[in-house]
């Protein structure tokens, strides 16, 4: 890729305006660390890039194929690692994930917490059919494919997604991590995020593995009830003696808002509720989970607010 965007002879660095001894606009540092690890890893571009194309999104969609992200970073091009990785050593770090940043709902701003899932059908397991080159001394190349699956999908009925790897990947090894690669994908990736948050002491960049912490409440009918005129507490389930959050409205009246409060339950009733505000009422105990998710950082952009 260095080659590709500073050769001024086989590359695009007379369009770029850049060369080998000045890449204003490739990040050096990333392209070296990157290339160390692709050398660990045994991942080599055997090809020719032979028709005209847009280099830059010819980049972006094959670096997958190498286990790397393409990305643009304070105005300068980057390649970076797709997995956790040891920058000193190239090896793939399949130990716990050093963590840049921790999100909470101190640091994420109100209400700019977004969550989107995947649709059925990006996380469906499926059987990987890699297709890729053989080369021998002496003889033409020829194509051979492999079939990988996940252990638990080993004897399954499952759809088969071809990967054409052809025109560049001449390593049964190289074709076999990059299956594995998107079956992990497919696996373990079910939504993205994306937040809001203030720019003072932030310190990451694309590649950055954060960790967001979130409180939810998710609906249960178990945790439904009611409480009549005189007190008297009727739920799905039986409240034993205590005290409990609930969120509530008024079932009588003409206007009534959901609200949020504390109700004391002894031997089926409500006490302390010298003005009956529990009363009449239709309730559903708050039952908070906390939720941590690690995730990768794809982009970092800067609001009109300075968020």
């Amino acid at each position: 890729v260095f080659y590709l965007l500073t050769s001024q002879v086989g590359g695009a660095g007379t369009l770029t305006g850049m060369s080998t001894t000045n890449p204003s606009l490739l990040n050096e540092d990333d392209f070296v660390t990157t290339s160390r690890y692709l050398r660990k890893q045994e991942l080599f571009f055997n090809g020719v890039i032979g028709e005209r194309t847009n280099l830059r999104q010819y980049i972006q969609d094959t670096a997958p194929y190498f286990l790397c992200h393409f990305v643009i970073m304070d105005g300068k091009f980057s390649l970076l690692p797709a997995l956790p990785y040891n920058p000193k050593s190239g090896k793939i770090n399949t130990g716990p994930v050093v963590i840049d940043q921790l999100f909470t709902a101190g640091n994420i701003l109100e209400d700019s917490y977004k969550i989107e899932y995947l649709r059925s059908e990006e996380r469906r397991s499926f059987k990987a059919v890699m297709r890729y080159r053989f080369e021998s001394r002496n003889k033409l190349p020829e194509e051979r494919v492999m079939e990988v699956t996940l252990k638990q999908d080993k004897n399954t009925a499952i759809p088969e997604e071809q990967f054409d790897l052809t025109q560049f990947c001449t390593s049964k090894q190289h074709a076999k991590k990059v299956a594995q690669y998107f079956l992990g994908i497919r696996k373990f990736v079910t939504h993205t995020i994306s937040f809001s948050t203030t720019v003072e002491g932030l310190n990451l960049r694309a590649g950055s593995y954060i960790k967001v912490a979130t409180t939810s409440t998710p609906y249960n009918s178990a945790n439904n009830g009611t409480i009549d005129s005189t007190g008297a507490v009727t739920s799905v389930r039986e409240l034993p003696d205590g005290t409990y959050d609930v969120f509530y409205y008024k079932t009588v009246g003409d206007e009534s808002d959901v609200e949020q409060g504390t109700i004391k339950v002894t031997a089926g009733r409500v006490e302390s509720d010298p003005d009956d505000k529990f009363h009449s009422t239709v309730f559903t105990v708050v039952d908070e989970t906390v939720g941590e998710n690690i995730y990768i950082v794809e982009q970092l952009t800067f609001s009109q607010e300075g968020t």
